[in-house]
């Protein structure tokens, strides 16, 4: 192949990357179209509950909004990495992602999948479900494609 790495071997990868990236820029943009976070980045979110001029967002979704773009960083950053235990880490991690993501949909953006009349997710949201599914591929791709020095023939 002189040098070139196979397009399987790239995915992986490149899918990690996109996960990260939406995981991280969704805190820069509001969380829903309407009601208590609609003028708001969950960047923001934290400040306004410390100062106590939010009180419908509970504890546990601030840390969660917080978590996320964390995870989507560290994601990011770990694209590229290779190994076992590397991909461990990382599918954990992005399942952990998956999980808050779809957490906080129901929760902050009121995404209820048996009645989508009522849903008013913003364009935070939106992007932190596209990261999401982009984790979800990417771990898809990650299981199937192991490296040749995982996987020897």
């Amino acid at each position: 192949m002189g040098g070139r790495r196979p397009l399987t071997t790239a995915v992986p990868p490149a899918l990690w990357a996109v996960a990260g990236t939406a995981l991280l820029v969704q805190s820069l943009l509001t969380w829903t179209s309407r009601g208590a976070l609609s003028t708001t980045a969950p960047v923001d979110v934290l400040g306004l509950v410390r100062a106590g001029s939010l009180s419908s967002v509970s504890t546990a979704e601030v840390v969660a909004l917080v978590a996320l773009p964390v995870l989507g960083a560290v994601l990011l950053a770990g694209a590229a990495l290779t190994g076992r235990a590397v991909r461990r880490v990382r599918a954990l991690l992005g399942l952990g992602a998956v999980t808050v993501t779809g957490l906080l949909l129901v929760r902050v953006a009121d995404l209820d999948p048996t009645d989508l009349s009522g849903a008013r997710p913003g364009p935070g949201a939106l992007l932190a479900a596209l990261g999401a599914l982009a984790a979800l591929a990417a771990l898809g791709a990650d299981v199937r494609s192991p490296t040749p020095e995982e996987n020897p023939r």
